[in-house]
């Protein structure tokens, strides 16, 4: 992606870190610099292929909009006081500032303003431009898309030294976690089983704020459980229906269903590799902890 070695990424604190931080990635991206998870190889998905390859095109789209010229960097810098904040840059404006190229789907345009309107883009995208104005020491990053190769938009962003200094300080609070080997406060189920992986002996005392809630997820679980109940009948009656035709449809010809078959793939047979191969399998086999089960009672 930015040619940059793990190791690389785990001495700073990168543009594309913060912009993971706000989207739900923080527990991902301090286990990374943690060492204890690998970082996603994305460098073989063309979609991403595609993105790196139309940056210049989409600079020169730029240039054509806002007759404002710019020059590629791809390089990265280094806060000249906080050498932990660290961000690689695409391009450079003519009128000192910065400019972010982004290549999307278009189904995600209705996430963004009009050219003509007040400047709405996702958090993601307004923490990577501010991270990179603040280790560049610039005014402004403009932030360009093309959406499915066919309608551009550019907003110019401004960043006060007030907010540019908040952000430093947010920044901080996530390179300490980095540093202290300590994971925040989850914020989701999915981080609460990464931070509390173990169960202890013992118990604690829910309050009437706790209690109410167990109360009402069990209920939600009862109507979940009926209307999965509900979907395998009613996904038997349409399947009866279309014994080994492929598509169900009406008589006006529209489409209700299908239930085609997918195409075959191999996997590994652990199980005839174990009775085959005792000895070998028991050499890479490993044991791993269990993990925690949730019920609601």
């Amino acid at each position: 992606m930015d040619g940059f070695s793990k190791e690389e990424r785990a001495t700073a604190w990168w543009a594309t870190d913060s912009r993971r931080a706000v989207s739900g990635g923080l527990y991902e991206v301090l286990r990374e610099k943690w060492g204890e998870i690998e970082r996603p190889d994305l460098s073989s998905i063309e979609a991403v292929r595609m993105g790196l390859m139309m940056q210049p095109a989409i600079a020169d789209i730029f240039t054509d909009v806002t007759r404002i010229s710019t020059s590629p960097l791809d390089d990265a810098g280094t806060h000249r006081t906080q050498p932990w904040l660290r961000a690689h840059f695409d391009f450079v404006t003519e009128d000192g500032g910065l400019l972010e190229v982004k290549n999307f789907n278009i189904a995600t345009i209705n996430k963004y303003s009009e050219m003509d309107e007040p400047i709405r883009i996702p958090e993601a995208d307004y923490i990577q431009c501010l991270h990179e104005a603040v280790v560049r020491d610039v005014p402004h990053v403009y932030f360009a898309v093309l959406f499915g190769g066919q309608q551009f938009r550019t907003y110019k962003l401004e960043f006060s030294p007030a907010e540019k200094e908040a952000f430093i300080q947010r920044a901080a609070q996530w390179w300490g976690y980095v540093n202290s080997r300590r994971l925040p406060d989850p914020t989701n189920s999915e981080e609460a089983t990464i931070r509390f992986p173990k169960s202890m002996e013992g118990f604690v005392t829910a309050d009437a704020t706790v209690e109410a809630v167990a109360k009402e997820l069990r209920h939600v679980k009862n109507q979940i459980k009926k209307l999965e109940e509900y979907e395998e009948k009613a996904t038997f009656v349409l399947q009866k229906c279309m014994g080994e035709s492929g598509t169900l449809m009406n008589v006006a010809g529209e489409t209700l269903a299908t239930w085609k078959s997918a195409k075959g793939s191999k996997r590994f047979d652990s199980k005839g590799f174990k009775e085959n191969h005792p000895g070998l399998y028991a050499e890479y086999e490993k044991e791993t902890a269990g993990s925690r089960r949730f019920l609601v009672k």
